[in-house]
């Protein structure tokens, strides 16, 4: 096969980074522990608070305190959090780049001024289709299709399953 079977040239920009690092995913590891500690130390600080504030042990005002704290630490936790996803962002995609990217039938062939990258279906682990952009993800490395790399919705969803299926037969 000397001819891939698709080409598609388009620009990535951090909007597009931003869009695969904001994808929900799990919490886990050192990430989740600090966040409930985090909590629990905001939810904790009420036995700190002066009795005259927080009424009551167990009261009304008590745990109208207790929520407070919670809530403000959960505020600045998102906070945080959300800085971070677009640090990343602009980490993995610092300024608008030019992409080519070729599906083969064993592999896809990506293709930027800084570096060529090849995917073989067998090594993706996971084939996101949003709203407007397919992530896939071959770790360590995440490909973004914006949906201005195709015609219409109907062919990002379809590049999108096509690729999944060929990543799920790869498979032994």
């Amino acid at each position: 096969m000397s001819e891939p079977l698709l080409t598609l040239s388009y620009t990535l920009t951090t909007a597009d980074a931003l869009a695969y690092e904001a994808l929900p995913r799990e919490m886990i590891g050192w990430r989740k522990w600090l966040l409930l500690i985090w909590l629990a130390v905001a939810g904790g600080l009420v036995a700190f608070l002066p009795a005259e504030w927080v009424g009551p042990e167990w009261g009304w005002r008590f745990w109208l305190f207790a929520l407070i704290l919670v809530g403000i630490a959960y505020g600045l936790a998102a906070a945080v959090m959300t800085l971070a996803t677009h640090r990343r962002a602009r980490r993995r995609i610092p300024a608008p780049m030019v992409v080519t990217l070729e599906q083969w039938g064993d592999h896809l062939a990506v293709t930027t001024a800084e570096r060529q990258l090849f995917i073989a279906y067998e090594t993706i682990a996971d084939v996101a289709i949003g709203k407007s952009h397919v992530f896939v993800t071959a770790p360590p490395e995440a490909l973004i299709v914006p949906l201005t790399a195709f015609a219409d919705r109907d062919e990002i969803t379809a590049f999108g399953e096509d690729i999944d299926r060929l990543s799920h037969q790869s498979v032994p």
